[in-house]
């Protein structure tokens, strides 16, 4: 089985979603069974899910003038503020078990990974069993919601955002995991509308009240202290030690091109 193991300085945030896109297209060509991807944004930034309309509110001209970007991501949900966090992607051909065994199962193996990871930086994760919750803010960011599956905190609150894309050859899931909340932030560049404002700090409310973050448990911690922790236990649950680290065989000019395709 031929795996990549990647990790990424901070980039900004066309370019990291470029990286995501090519890996899917070399999955799909069969260039290599498996991949995991670490990652940070540089600048901080913004990105909407791939069905998101137009800019779903965000303030364009405010967020770039403050020095922070906007992207489209290649996979669903609803926006993030990628900022103080560690972002993984899981990239895998149509033949591999976590694309043919389905969705719900591909979302509950990779979370099983992830709070394992967590759990040996001593963060107390718990994977999320039940069903949605946060229908009322249906329309507001990532992190209001809590899907099935995803990563929590023992007291209920969302630690990692995660969303998946699939193609007839491949199997595209990233996320965010939380070491700081950023989600907040958000607000202040979403254009408001008069009659808004309470819809607006509800909003706001439960970004803060219900979202988890890693340093809450562990102090001390920074992205880096997750990124062997999070290869370990992909690789443990792959069976694997040694694999390949490069992924020069992506050609500057092709990560250019499909970098444009998420920019906004």
């Amino acid at each position: 089985m031929k795996i990549l193991i990647l990790d990424d300085p901070g980039l900004p945030g066309p370019e990291n979603m470029a990286v995501d896109a090519c890996l899917v297209r070399m999955a799909e060509r069969g260039e290599f069974d498996i991949a995991l991807r670490t990652y940070t944004w540089e600048p901080h930034t913004v990105s909407l899910g791939r069905l998101q309309k137009g800019l779903s509110g965000i303030d364009r001209p405010k967020l770039f003038s403050h020095g922070f970007g906007l992207v489209r991501r290649p996979t669903g949900g609803r926006a993030v503020w990628h900022g103080r966090e560690l972002t993984y992607s899981v990239t895998a051909g149509s033949h591999h078990p976590l694309y043919a065994d389905g969705i719900e199962k591909s979302l509950g193996a990779v979370a099983a990974v992830l709070v394992a990871a967590l759990k040996g930086i001593g963060v107390p994760a718990v994977m999320n069993r039940a069903g949605r919750s946060g229908e009322g803010f249906g329309r507001g960011p990532c992190f209001v919601s809590h899907g099935r599956f995803e990563v929590m905190t023992p007291d209920g609150r969302k630690l990692v955002g995660s969303a998946q894309a699939r193609t007839r050859g491949a199997f595209l899931e990233h996320g965010s995991i939380l070491f700081d909340n950023d989600q907040p932030r958000l607000l202040d560049y979403t254009m408001t509308h008069e009659g808004s404002e309470d819809t607006t700090e509800g909003v706001r409310r439960k970004l803060v009240e219900g979202t988890g973050t890693v340093r809450e448990f562990a102090p001390c911690a920074s992205p880096v202290d997750l990124v062997l922790p999070l290869q370990e236990a992909f690789m443990d649950y792959w069976g694997v030690r040694a694999v390949p680290v490069d992924y020069g065989m992506i050609p500057a000019r092709e990560l250019t091109e499909t970098a444009k395709d998420f920019a906004l």
